[in-house]
This record gives structure tokens, C-alpha cells and sequence, in this order.
């Protein structure tokens, strides 16, 4: 059930209303209900994945917190770690090892191990992560387990943010779903302008940049140096508007219900260091490998250099795998480590002080560079192996050609995107009184009314699935 088909909105509206109208003790059955229903539409198979992760991680975590052994509690733990980690070695990532090490067996002219053709059940790269968050914490004492499995079940499928984030911390999430949250006037406003964002962005403007991306790099070598760079930046701004636009319904969606999820990303290309970046963008997953991978390395160790150093590349790798069983993926991890290490070690260097200084001008070169870095990185993240990643970051600087006219429109879309992300990320549309709640009310309504419209008319005839339901 996608978030733009008209079937989840028949389906929302069904939950809000059955929400609002009945008590909590039934209405949280319901809701647990409906959000399995949401995702054994994929395949109902796949519901009992969601429901043997759930049921492992509320028992450990419960042995956990009742046991004052660190052997029983490391073993719980291990349990955990195990049966999730599991699941995502067996669907995820066995072809992937069984595809290398028949690589390996056809260098000694031995028998090729049969592929499983797993399918990958959508969003457990998200849950299953959440989950190990869970009963991590608990382990570490931050946080005491529910006794109640109905709210913990809850917490792992609730619908809106399971198939694609936000990845929740039961922190924040879980005492949301102990009780019945009120709903707001301004909550539903919220609820629904933020649904049309999404929408907006990623039918109108995410699904455009789409056609240009795809054509481009299915067959880069055909294609121009200068569109090749631009087919790159729309690329990087497909990513960003496709996920954030998955986020923004998400948010949404549960906001019409009282429940609050985490923001996932911050004007990421506004960032002016690549720490910032990564502080910005998919900031629940960053944050995840940040808390339960970077740190148990030692990387918050700034005094061991060595040791963060491999921290980092650890972490990144790991994070670019998480992204699929690519050699491509993992690429753009070490990369990206490398680039941030790189930095780390020029701030060293120059005694932690601002590379560029403290010019007028330094903040503009900072995003300038930055940018370029990262829109070099995304190469390796949508080609589809490390050859056309090279053939397209070669070609941008080597291939010659005339600009295709059919990619006019892509070119539009992309700068009418960048300039807004511009526009909000550094708070001018608020000193040019360009917020739309601060309008008079039939001016809002007119604005509200043209982005309907803009969905509705302005989409792409034939969308394309969000990019991280992949994942």
C-alpha cells in the first residue's frame, strides 16, 4: 500500500476515524491490527517476520532488565542481535555472499553454490534496526522494557514510519503509544499540510528528476559531460526529495493521530562540513550507527586517533551495506569515511579551527565544496556497480556532446528545487514572509488549493516507488 495511491488515504481516513471514536484499550488493538493489515499488503508472509523480530527483542529485552548477571544479560543480548541480525543476513544479504564466493570457488574450478532468490521483505533493513535499539538500550540501562506487549507491538509496526523510517527510539516513540494521545486542531492542519509536501515532492518534482536520472545512467557513455553532472545533482536531489517526501507523510500521518515521529532530515545541502551533512541527512539512521556502532567502537575516544579513524571507516562501510548488497553501496560508505576523515584531519591540523576562516564569504565556498563532494559521492550511490560509477565520474570531464532539449524540463524542475531548498534551509522565506500560515485565510486556502491541484494534475503519469522501500 503506497503512500500515493488512493488507496492509503481510504485507508488512513478509516484508522483516524476509528481512532478518534474508540477507547484506547480497543482503539491500540485496532491500530496494531491495521498496521499489520498496512503491511501484509506487500505480502502477508512478511507479517511473520514483523511478528518473530517483535516477540524476540520484548522477551530478551525483558531478561534483561531482570537479570543482574552480565552473562545472562550479554547472552539476551546476543540473542537479540542474532535473530535480527539474522533476518537480514538470510533476505538481504545471502546471494549477495553466495554471488562473491562463487566468484571465488570459479577462480579454483569448484561447483557454483545455487543462488536462494530471496525477496527482500520491505522495511525490514528499518524495523529490525529499531528493535536492536530497543533491547540495546535496555542492556545499557537508558531505558526500562514494556511489560506490554500489545504497545511494544505497536511500536514496531506502527504503519506510517514501518516500511521506511523514521527508525524510532522506544524512548520517544513507545511512551506515545502507552496512551491515548489528543488530537488538536493545529495537529490535524499540521497533519495534512505536511501530507501534501510529500506528495508534492515526490510526484511533482522527485518522479520528474527521475526521467532524466534513469535515462542518463542507464547509458552514461551516450550521453554529454555536462549532463552527466546535471543527471548527478538531479540525482541527489531525487534522493532527497523522494525520501524526505516518504518522511513528510509519514510525519504527517501520524501527527492526525496525536503521535509524534522524528524529523529525518535538515536542508542537508546547506551543510557546510561533511560532519554536517551527515547530521543532516537520514538523521535517524546516522544517528543509529552513530549511538550503537560508532561509539561500542570507540569512536567517541577523540584521544585514540587510530581507533576513531577505523571507527569511522567501520561505521560508514557498514552503513553503505545497510544501504543493499552492492559492492557500489559500500563504496559510497568508504568514501564518504574517507572524505570525513579527510576533514577531520585538516581541522586537526589547522588546531580545530574553520578551515575557510571566519570571511564573508567563507560559508558560501564551504556549501560550494561541500555540495560538489557530495554530489560526487551519490555517483556511487545510483550507479548500478563501481564500473559505470567510474565511466560516469570519468565522463563528466571527458565526454563531449550536445545537450539534449528532452531534459529541459528536468533542468527546471532541479533549479526550481535547489532554489527552494536555498530559500527554506537558510529561513528567508520567513524574512520574505513567505509562510503560508502567516497569510491571511483566503490566501492560505488559495496556496493549499494550488497544491492540491499541483498533485493531482502536475504528477508524473507513471511514478516511480519511493527509493528507500529498497532498503
Amino acid at each position: 500500500m503506497l503512500f500515493t495511491s488512493a488507496s492509503y488515504y481510504v485507508f488512513l481516513a478509516v484508522v483516524v476515524a476509528l481512532f478518534a471514536a474508540l477507547p484506547w484499550r480497543i482503539g491500540r488493538i485496532g491500530l496494531v491490527v491495521a498496521s499489520y493489515v498496512f503491511y501484509g499488503t506487500a505480502n502477508p508472509w512478511y507479517c511473520l517476520l514483523l511478528l518473530g523480530s517483535t516477540t524476540v527483542d520484548f522477551v530478551a529485552a525483558g531478561r534483561i532488565h531482570t537479570s543482574d548477571d552480565v552473562r545472562t544479560r550479554r547472552r539476551w543480548l546476543q540473542a537479540s542481535l542474532a535473530a535480527n541480525l539474522g533476518l537480514l543476513g538470510v533476505f538481504k544479504y545471502a546471494d549477495f555472499g553466495i554471488e562473491n564466493l562463487n566468484t571465488l570457488l570459479e577462480a579454483f574450478d569448484a561447483d557454483a553454490i545455487p543462488s536462494l532468490y530471496w525477496v527482500l521483505p520491505v522495511g525490514i533493513s528499518f524495523y529490525t534496526f529499531q528493535t536492536i535499539s530497543y533491547t540495546v538500550d535496555v542492556y545499557r540501562r537508558r531505558i526500562e522494557p514494556t511489560r506490554d506487549f500489545l504497545s511494544f507491538s505497536l511500536y514496531v509496526a506502527f504503519f506510517p514510519q514501518l516500511v521506511a523510517g523514521p527508525i524510532e527510539r522506544a524512548g520517544r516513540l513507545l511512551p506515545q503509544l502507552l496512551a491515548k494521545q489528543p488530537v488538536t486542531r493545529e495537529d490535524v492542519a499540521c497533519g495534512v499540510e505536511r501530507i501534501l509536501w510529500g506528495l508534492a515532492k515526490k510526484t511533482v518534482f522527485a518522479d520528474r528528476l527521475a526521467i532524466m536520472v534513469d535515462r542518463v545512467y542507464a547509458n552514461p557513455a551516450a550521453y554529454s559531460g555536462t549532463e552527466l553532472a546535471v543527471a548527478t545533482v538531479a540525482f541527489s536531489f531525487q534522493l532527497y526529495l523522494d525520501f524526505s517526501a516518504y518522511t513528510d507523510i509519514a510525519i504527517g500521518s501520524a501527527r492526525l493521530m496525536g503521535v509524534r515521529l522524528t524529523e529525518n532530515f535538515n536542508y542537508p545541502f546547506i551543510a557546510r562540513t561533511p560532519s554536517d551533512f551527515w547530521s543532516r541527512w537520514h538523521m535517524s539512521l546516522t544517528s543509529w550507527f552513530r549511538d550503537y556502532v560508532y561509539a561500542s567502537l570507540g569512536g567517541t575516544r577523540r584521544q585514540r586517533k587510530l581507533r576513531t579513524l577505523g571507527a569511522i571507516f567501520v561505521s560508514m562501510g557498514l552503513m553503505g551495506l545497510w544501504h543493499g548488497a552492492e559492492w557500489h553501496f559500500v563504496g559510497f560508505g568508504l568514501i564518504s569515511a574517507a572524505v570525513l576523515s579527510l576533514y577531520l584531519a585538516l581541522r586537526l591540523w589547522n588546531g580545530g579551527g574553520l578551515l575557510l576562516g571566519k570571511h564573508v564569504w567563507s560559508p558560501i565556498v564551504a556549501i560550494a565544496i561541500g555540495n560538489v563532494v557530495i554530489f560526487t559521492i551519490m555517483i556511487f550511490f545510483r550507479a548500478r556497480d563501481l564500473p559505470t560509477a567510474w565511466t560516469v565520474l570519468s565522463g563528466i570531464f571527458t565526454q563531449s556532446g550536445a545537450w539534449h532539449t528532452e531534459f529541459n524540463v528536468a533542468a527546471t524542475v532541479l533549479a526550481l528545487a535547489w532554489g527552494a531548498h536555498l530559500l527554506r534551509g537558510f529561513g528567508l522565506h520567513r524574512r520574505w514572509g513567505l509562510v503560508a500560515a502567516d497569510w491571511p485565510a483566503a490566501l492560505r486556502g488559495a496556496f493549499w488549493a494550488a497544491l492540491v491541484a499541483a498533485v493531482v494534475f502536475g504528477a508524473v503519469e507513471r511514478g516511480e516507488r519511493f527509493i528507500y522501500f529498497q532498503f
